[in-house]
């Protein structure tokens, strides 16, 4: 596993200058944030290069021994590869750039044609649990299969506000190999919840906020009975980085002690799209909440509106 957040931060105060919120600085500190990272002067290929380096540093892995790339775009804008700048889409002339994927253009910068690319989007801060899904599968159905690289990348627009639902949003990237045979880290279920009848959060806002809590319940209790445990044996809960107040409402919904959830990432980074699961476990573990043998829950919910949780054995 690997990741990458961008350098730059901004605190509750500039983000509240620079009109990105929209609730007060009281209310964003009370819902447990402090600070979130912004990718200034790097796309989304740039941060998920910069993810899978990460994961090279950490592990070693020869990329040379990929054989799929499974790259995932949250965002709309994450599936194509677009600056700042470019016409909205409506006035486009030559159609061509809605046909520069960041999928290809990673796995040229990567140096990896012996790898094929599929790209996952449109489940939003699901697309990288959906990668693990597809991963697994791949392995099982193609024998000839070893090795599947998933890396998830997103950054919003500059002028985009920063505060959805109540939560802060950050950019960055993570990656992470899932391979045929490996000690660590074995994938031992994965359930996804789909409610397309939340498609437009715009218009579903209330109506989402009200199914949220539920369906979470429902998505990690099967995913943790279908690993064959029940909520007792789950050493840790590795989180989305929703809102402290959010997560202590899922804590009592599940039955867990919200000790076993992992909240420390929620001041410092906010909410990193379809990244904060693999966030969140790498620092975990680098701070010895996690360790050989324990079940590790990973939990997360998507605009569109999708809910998933995998639970895996360290």
């Amino acid at each position: 596993m690997g990741y990458y957040l961008p350098p730059h931060e901004r605190t509750i105060a500039e983000l509240i200058a620079t009109d990105q919120t929209n609730s007060s600085a009281d209310k964003l500190a009370r819902l447990g944030f402090g600070s979130i990272r912004i990718a200034c002067d790097e796309s989304a290929v740039q941060l998920a290069m910069k993810a899978v380096q990460d994961l090279q540093a950490r592990s070693g892995f020869d990329l040379d021994q990929v054989d799929v790339l499974l790259y995932a775009g949250a965002l709309a804008t994450s599936s194509v590869v677009i600056d700042d700048d470019a016409k909205p889409w409506s006035a486009l002339v030559d159609p061509t750039p809605l046909f520069r994927f960041p999928g290809t253009c990673l796995q040229s910068e990567l140096g990896i044609p012996q790898a094929a690319v599929i790209g996952v989007a449109q489940l939003a801060c699901n697309t990288f649990q959906a990668t693990l899904r597809i991963a697994r599968g791949l392995l099982m159905a193609e024998p000839s299969l070893e090795h599947v690289l998933c890396v998830a990348a997103d950054r919003f627009p500059q002028s985009a506000k920063r505060e959805i639902v109540y939560n802060l949003m950050s950019d960055g990237a993570c990656a992470a190999v899932v391979s045929r045979e490996h000690s660590q880290n074995r994938i031992l279920s994965t359930v996804q919840i789909t409610r397309g009848v939340y498609w437009d959060s715009s218009i579903s806002h209330d109506h989402l906020i009200a199914a949220y809590f539920p369906l979470a319940r429902r998505a990690i209790l099967e995913a943790v009975a279908g690993a064959g445990l029940t909520m007792g044996e789950i050493d840790l809960l590795i989180p989305h980085n929703l809102n402290i107040k959010s997560w202590e409402i899922l804590a009592q919904v599940i039955g867990m002690p919200l000790e076993r959830i992992y909240t420390a990432n929620i001041a410092r980074i906010g909410h990193v799209v379809a990244s904060d699961n693999i966030i969140n476990y790498i620092d975990a573990a680098a701070q010895g909440r996690i360790v050989h043998d324990q079940k590790i829950a990973l939990f997360v919910m998507g605009f569109g509106a999708h809910w998933s949780c995998t639970v895996i054995e360290v």
